[in-house]
């Protein structure tokens, strides 16, 4: 083999391995991009659960101390099974303490 067609050859692999790196970092770009909007929809979605489990919280909570209806009477107007409402009060309720100022001295 000649010289010059080595340095060719050499030239010509070169170029296809570039080619190849280009294609190999736009693909990670793509599926860092994708990757990203997945996260974002995940956190975004994880958000409006909590959100609404809160409001469903408050209004149970409401419903039960309030209008002092039975827990399962609440939960079986609000279309929710017992245990969740339990768990959505029990929630509810440590919010509700995590919002008092905690050791709050009073004056004697």
């Amino acid at each position: 083999m000649s010289q010059s067609t080595r340095s060719e050859a050499r030239l010509k692999a070169r170029s296809q391995l570039v080619k190849r790196q280009e294609a190999l970092t736009a693909r990670e770009a793509r599926i860092r991009t994708e990757v990203l909007e997945a996260t974002a929809a995940l956190l975004k979605r994880d958000r409006a659960v909590q959100e609404a489990e809160t409001r469903l919280g408050q209004a149970l909570a409401r419903l039960t101390s309030t209008e002092g209806l039975p827990v399962d009477e609440a939960a079986e107007l609000c279309g929710v099974d017992v245990r969740a409402a339990k768990r959505l009060l029990r929630s509810h309720s440590r919010d509700l303490e995590h919002r008092q100022p905690a050791g709050e001295v009073t004056g004697s």
